[in-house]
């Protein structure tokens, strides 16, 4: 009877499932969803100042023109290397990146075709040919590759040689950002901005009518920094600040929560702007 009465003892000192949950929330990084869903505001931000100052003609959020050199310069790049960074960063917790990369690759195919569909018969300038979907799938994809042959090798995801293998990486892709001043475009090809280039003369990028573009240089070597990250701080994959006050949480909640569907978000917060502030103009609002 002792016996028994242990045992019940101990099955009801189990965590159920929702303690459980519980417990993985608690511990869940959540400085990196905060990070990436403030990466997301931000890029909402500037699509909303662009399609209400060269759509719909109103002569506002002139940080964003070209010519910026405090947006374009710092601003931009920033936010685009947190959320590339943090994405590197967010491998070290997945079991499988290569599903994680043929899903992210079937919906960037999927992307493209759907921005390539949309101007062809809208004329909405809006192709999208190679951009951070593009990139990251790249970087999960060889990321999985590289995991895969280290567990092989050594039975681990954090050898000493395949950490030195990442900083060789990541000394190689500073090497070529350093060098992309240098080049004095020979490739004769516009398609030559997916590696990162400009391409000759005469061969301007602006030819395939993109609303978006991203290099491989230097955008693959920040997601693999991120990736280096990933593996020598989130070892443990929990956060960084378990004893965060509740009220920063409460703060801090809707932004995380951007962070956390920042995929679903990506592909439709565009439409959405644009049908809110189309129904506003058929509203009388704005012009």
């Amino acid at each position: 009877m002792q016996e028994e009465a242990e045992a019940n003892k101990t099955v009801t000192e189990l965590p159920d499932k929702a303690e459980l949950r519980l417990l993985k929330r608690k511990s869940r990084a959540f400085e990196l969803d905060f990070i990436r869903g403030l990466a997301m505001c931000v890029m909402i931000w500037q699509h909303t100042a662009y399609d209400l100052r060269y759509i719909f003609g109103y002569n506002i959020f002139s940080c964003i023109e070209p010519d910026n050199k405090i947006f374009w310069g710092f601003v931009h790049p920033f936010f685009l290397s947190c959320f590339v960074v943090v994405s590197g960063i967010c491998c070290q917790f997945s079991k499988n990146n290569f599903r994680r990369a043929i899903k992210l690759g079937i919906i960037a195919i999927l992307f493209t075709i759907g921005t390539v569909t949309a101007d062809h018969f809208l004329d909405l300038g809006c192709t999208v040919y190679f951009n951070v979907l593009h990139l990251l799938t790249i970087g999960m994809f060889l990321f999985a590759i590289f995991d895969k042959v280290e567990q092989k090798k050594t039975g681990s995801r954090e050898s000493r040689g395949g950490t030195m293998f990442l900083l060789a990486v990541l000394l190689v892709f500073f090497i070529l950002t350093r060098a992309v001043p240098y080049y004095d475009g020979v490739f004769k090809t516009p398609w030559i901005f997916i590696v990162g280039l400009e391409p000759a003369p005469g061969f301007s990028i602006t030819t395939l009518h993109m609303a978006d573009h991203i290099g491989i240089v230097p955008w693959l070597g920040m997601f693999f920094f991120g990736v280096v990250i990933g593996r020598m701080a989130y070892k443990e994959k929990k956060t960084f600040f378990p004893g965060a006050p509740k009220a920063v949480r409460v703060i801090s909640a809707p932004i995380e929560w951007i962070g956390r569907h920042s995929l679903i978000i990506y592909l439709v917060h565009q439409p959405l702007i644009m049908g809110i502030l189309k129904g506003l103009q058929f509203l009388g609002v704005i012009k």
